[in-house]
C-alpha cells in the first residue's frame, strides 16, 4: 500500500475505502458483507475510510463504526460528511 503524508504528518493510504455502496439485505446493511469488506481493506493496508450521514440514511456510519471498533482508534483515519 502506498501512503501520503498530510499537513499534520499523518500517513494516509492513497487508496481509501468508501462506504456508500455497502450491500443491503432486507432493507438493512448486510453486516456480514460490510465487515468482510472493511476488514479485507484494513488488513491490506487501507487506513482511510469515508462515510457520510446520507449513505443509507446514517446506517453506513453506524456499520463502519461497529466494524472499525475492533481496531485501535489510532490505526485508521475516518472522514464523514454531514448536511
Amino acid at each position: 500500500m502506498k501512503y501520503r503524508e498530510d499537513k499534520y504528518g499523518n500517513k494516509l493510504s492513497v487508496l481509501g475505502f468508501g462506504c456508500m455502496r455497502f450491500k443491503k439485505k432486507m432493507g438493512r446493511i448486510n453486516m456480514v458483507d460490510a465487515e468482510r469488506q472493511v476488514m479485507s481493506a484494513f488488513n491490506k493496508g487501507v487506513n482511510y475510510f469515508d462515510t457520510a450521514w446520507g449513505y443509507h440514511g446514517g446506517d453506513s456510519e453506524k456499520a463502519l463504526g461497529e466494524v472499525l471498533s475492533q481496531y485501535p482508534r489510532e490505526s485508521y483515519y475516518l472522514a464523514t460528511k454531514y448536511p
